[in-house]
């Protein structure tokens, strides 16, 4: 195998590779100064070639850079995140960066002593989806202060940084547009509280679409999935379709149409939202939303390169689309 020879691999065989200085490797790895863009080119493509990594610890006491970036998820059981977290490492390694992972299980105050664990540990940069979009503010605020902090998927109220997420009110709209046109009339609600951006975007575009529907506010798992459908099921006027906040909470939903003996899609129809891999498998198979999981981390990975190279500009905001993903349950 040629790993070894690999990582044996020193900046002046990155150079001779490229047919550039070393000085301009170290530039391009750096991103110090700029570098005309052939020459960017050249060196990345000799440094893939050469599995060239550079010593972290001397570019540490350069760069007063750990080369580390910091990050914080609310969960790991929803499937949703993992996918997330497995992608953004891979994304980091590639750019020259190691991943720190906590979770704060859906606890600001857990989330704040994450935060100031990553920050002691000197990170360059955090990447976080924030769990409470009012109380996880002042800590993202205090850490933006001394790193740059990218928010994925959910983010603060207020909050002029950088991030980058997903339609929420588009995905929610296709969804009940999609069940009004096979004849679904009576739809109800099932989502998480209005604690977190997605939840609370999510529930406000169902509740805009469909004024006077029956709405179930709780979390993003399947036991409240599941708790909620079956109050509406047991309802004097059981809906015929159930919109779902995410795909977890969508199979509990499902459970609960078993548990009652209610015939999905014949009776009831299903959805949910994230389209994780767990939804094509379920049966019925799930209609979903799909969020662009690699479109996400693609974009928050690239804004937190860009900071950590001393970019200088106001914190963007980007959306990516959602598409809706037709299976058996709706």
């Amino acid at each position: 195998m040629a790993s070894t020879e690999l990582s044996r691999a020193s900046i002046k065989d990155v150079a001779r590779e490229a047919g550039v200085s070393t000085a301009t490797v170290s530039r391009v790895l750096t991103g110090a100064r700029a570098v005309r863009e052939e020459s960017v080119q050249a060196v990345t493509d000799a440094v893939q070639k050469l599995g060239y990594r550079p010593n972290q610890l001397g570019r540490a006491l350069r760069l007063q850079s750990t080369a580390t970036v910091g990050m914080v998820v609310p969960r790991v059981d929803n499937p949703f995140f993992p996918a997330i977290i497995q992608r953004v490492e891979q994304q980091l390694h590639d750019a020259g960066f190691e991943m720190l992972l906590c979770t704060s299980n859906d606890d600001p105050d857990l989330e704040s002593e994450k935060v100031r664990t990553l920050l002691g540990r000197q990170v360059d940069a955090l990447l976080i989806s924030a769990c409470d979009a009012v109380k996880s503010g002042p800590i993202l605020q205090e850490a933006s202060r001394r790193v740059p902090v990218v928010q994925i998927d959910q983010v603060t109220a207020d909050w002029e940084g950088d991030f980058v997420g997903v339609d929420d009110d588009g995905g929610i709209r296709a969804i009940v547009e999609h069940l009004r046109g096979s004849g679904r009339r009576r739809l109800a609600y099932i989502g998480s509280g209005d604690e977190n951006s997605s939840g609370a975007a999510r529930s406000r575009a169902f509740r805009a679409l469909v004024p006077g529907a029956p709405m179930r506010l709780g979390a993003f798992n399947a036991q409240w999935g599941e708790t909620a459908a079956i109050d509406l099921l047991d309802g004097d006027h059981p809906p015929d379709a159930i919109v779902c906040g995410n795909d977890m909470i969508a199979l509990g939903a499902l459970r609960a149409c078993e548990a009652r003996s209610v015939r999905v899609p014949d009776e009831v129809s299903v959805t949910g939202f994230d389209d994780v891999e767990l939804a094509a498998v379920l049966r019925p198979a799930l209609t979903t939303v799909r969020q662009p999981v690699q479109g996400l981390v693609d974009e928050a990975v690239r804004l937190i390169v860009e900071r950590t190279t001393g970019v200088s500009r106001p914190g963007v905001r980007v959306t990516l689309q959602t598409e809706l993903v037709q299976r058996q349950s709706a």
